[in-house]
């Protein structure tokens, strides 16, 4: 299926469902229909059930189940009934939509993240070597970038708990298959598709981000501070003062086509243990330095024994699979520095859950804990501190001056 084939916009903006309370029979089909995928008949009625509580903290995920009069041949409640013929029909459609939560909606616009989620299912989906949900149909607003995806059901596939964190074997899968997808587009972020699509270490964002960040650390240390040692509270605090000359570092490494995201709740695997992994939520994907997936996934959603006893070895598996793909002139030495030097990335993206998200379910809590949990481990196991300029200029001066400044606001620092 051709992306190009499966976007074009429905005539009526303002027909965006803003949840899932909101999703009719008659919106699915015309959603369908404008995506080349008409159903051969009429539904009946449809059940929404909410299936992203706790995992999708941006956004609403909802699992649509068709409903048809059984003696059509068609779908009853989710049950198929499929007849010959009606083989492309599907008996489940997931449908996102933005946040219901104001406060998460501004941060994902600040971010631009649904805007990345449906240009990469409009531009890339069906091009990287890294399965992914079939699109049947996605609509964007530019100006409050509300937004609707209407996606394959990847149901049936093995899911594993991020709380309790990836085996040995299927973190291996994992990175294998992140590799392949690094590997296809491994400093070729300059050409078509990619040269056009997001740039996940824009100079412009960096700024952005950083005071996302601060921001969000002191209310972090404000109610989360008893996780930090001393030590994991200097290095966070060292990190926000020095963000954007880590974000230009970045920018210097080999680029390749990122996930952003990449983590047990967004993954499926195949329940045979082969190497099929297929991944959702591309709302953090753009073009950055490869290791910054491995990291991410490595120290996110392993068991931080299970990360000390393994990660070198799985990187070093990483960097091999890379250089299958036909990547040259990257050392494995290269390789580790680099994954320690994006051992930063988690604790970013924990930080600013943790600081500057609504979290109203019991496991979006439980995830952000013990990810910030994690984070804050990988940083003394894997000495960031090197990473840190010695000499300190007058953009870490002022950075630190304004998040004094916040923090006293607060009355945290």
């Amino acid at each position: 299926m051709r992306a190009e084939d499966s976007t074009k916009p429905m005539a009526d903006v303002s027909s965006i469902p803003r949840d899932g309370g909101a999703i009719t029979a008659e919106w699915v089909e015309s959603a369908l229909a404008t995506g080349g995928h008409p159903l051969p008949r009429r539904l009946k009625g449809i059940r929404v059930e909410e299936i992203g509580v706790g995992a999708g903290i941006l956004g609403q995920v909802l699992r649509c189940h068709l409903q048809r009069d059984t003696d059509q041949g068609g779908l009853h409640d989710g049950q198929p009934t499929v007849r010959e013929g009606d083989r492309s029909t599907p008996e489940t459609l997931i449908v996102k939509l933005p946040s219901v939560k104001a406060k998460n909606r501004r941060m994902s616009k600040r971010l631009a993240l649904y805007r990345r989620e449906y240009e990469f299912y409009r531009d890339l989906g069906s091009r990287v070597p890294l399965r992914t949900p079939a699109l049947y149909h996605a609509q964007f607003e530019p100006g409050s970038h509300r937004f609707a995806l209407v996606l394959e059901d990847l149901r049936g596939l093995e899911v594993v708990d991020q709380v309790a964190g990836a085996t040995p074997a299927q973190a291996r899968r994992a990175i294998r298959a992140l590799a392949r997808m690094h590997g296809a587009f491994w400093n070729r972020t300059h050409e078509p598709p990619l040269a056009a699509f997001y740039d996940s270490t824009n100079p412009r964002l960096r700024p952005i981000v950083q005071t996302v960040y601060l921001a969000s650390l002191v209310r972090t240390l404000e109610h989360s501070g008893d996780r930090f040692s001393s030590t994991t509270r200097q290095l966070a605090e060292a990190f926000g003062m020095n963000l954007t000359d880590h974000a230009a570092t970045l920018a210097a490494c080999p680029q390749t086509f990122t996930h952003g995201d990449y983590r047990l709740d967004n993954l499926f695997f195949a329940q045979d243990g082969t190497d099929d992994v297929a991944a959702i939520d591309w709302q953090n994907s753009g073009t950055n330095c490869g290791a910054y997936d491995l990291a991410y996934f490595l120290i996110g959603n392993l068991t931080v024994p299970v990360r000390r006893q393994i990660e070198r070895e799985v990187v070093e598996e990483y960097h091999d699979v890379l250089l299958g793909a036909g990547v040259r002139d990257f050392t494995r030495d290269e390789c580790w520095r680099l994954y320690r030097l994006n051992s930063l990335g988690p604790l970013l993206t924990n930080i600013i859950a943790c600081g500057g998200l609504d979290r109203d379910s019991d496991r979006s809590r439980r995830l952000i804990e013990i990810g910030l949990a994690r984070s804050l481990a990988a940083l003394e196991d894997l000495d960031v501190a090197d990473f840190f300029p010695k000499g300190r200029g007058a953009a870490y001066h002022a950075s630190r001056l304004a998040y004094r400044a916040y923090g006293a606001l607060h009355g945290v620092l």
